[in-house]
């Protein structure tokens, strides 16, 4: 049993292969988010919720 545990021990774990997404291409990793994508996502954000604003107060003049 010692020797097994032993060899066990002793060999290097295999190099895994890297992860395949769909249509058998590798997957895309996970890159950390920098302030440039933050402040893109913000200005987005903030240009849609305004064009909403307006949209709906347009909308409600017309049904006056």
């Amino acid at each position: 049993m010692a020797k097994a545990a032993a060899k066990d021990g002793a060999k290097a774990p295999a190099p895994k292969a890297p992860a395949k997404g769909k249509g058998g291409k590798a997957a895309k990793v996970v890159r950390q988010r920098s302030e440039i994508d933050d402040i893109i996502t913000l200005a987005v954000c903030v240009a849609c919720t305004i064009w909403a604003f307006k949209v709906i107060v347009d909308l409600g003049v017309l049904s006056f």
